[in-house]
């Protein structure tokens, strides 16, 4: 859509471009036909949508349609895990696919604001969020069915115990990856302590 609309608007403006040189001033067709053209592609150029990661282009970034890629992906997953969510009837699955679907997108939201951190989240990009994903989707079918046989019951309860270790797995991730702002929290802090005892002993 947004690519149609950007082609339209170059085309009004090498027509408009044309118009008013060709009708109004007059000029050579030839002339004119050209600077139309050239306007045409100028606003095709300019009018092109950036893609940015955190305020940075992606173009800028090293490995950034890459970390884009990733991202979207990412979503998706995020998408199947709040989808399937909503459809598990037993309370305390659904309970922890909602914490994980919140915490993921805690995640992904805190990766969108520092990029330069998203390689370090490619594990739990490529494997838990998928696996997530994945695990509550056919956990949705598996229930969907209606069967009770002791293979899907067994199926069904090792995903039940399987989600709350994954929950632990985001949690860790996201707290490695926010270890450079703990980092800056606690010096902050020590050095308030610091100086409050100095104050206090004047």
């Amino acid at each position: 859509m947004k690519e149609i609309m950007r082609m339209i608007l170059s085309v009004i403006g090498g027509a408009v471009t044309f118009l008013v040189l060709f009708l109004l001033a007059g000029w050579n067709i030839l002339i004119s036909i050209l600077l139309c053209v050239g306007v045409y592609f100028g606003l095709y150029l300019v009018l092109k949508p950036s893609r940015r990661l955190g305020g940075m282009d992606v173009e800028s970034l090293p490995d950034g349609e890459e970390m884009e890629k990733m991202l979207a992906e990412a979503e998706k997953d995020l998408y199947e895990i709040r989808r399937a969510s909503q459809s598990i009837f037993d309370r305390s699955v659904q309970r922890d696919a909602e914490n994980l679907h919140k915490t993921g997108s805690r995640i992904l939201a805190f990766l969108k604001e520092n990029p330069e951190r998203i390689r370090q989240a490619r594990r739990f990009f490529l494997y838990y969020l998928d696996t997530a994903a994945k695990l509550l989707g056919r956990y949705r079918d598996f229930q969907n069915t209606g069967l009770h046989t002791e293979e899907i019951e067994e199926i069904l309860e090792r995903t039940k115990k399987a989600l709350p270790m994954l929950n632990q797995a985001f949690e860790k991730q996201f707290t490695r990856l926010m270890e450079g702002e703990l980092m800056d929290v606690e010096a902050d802090i020590a050095l308030l302590e610091k100086t409050l005892k100095m104050e206090g002993g004047k």
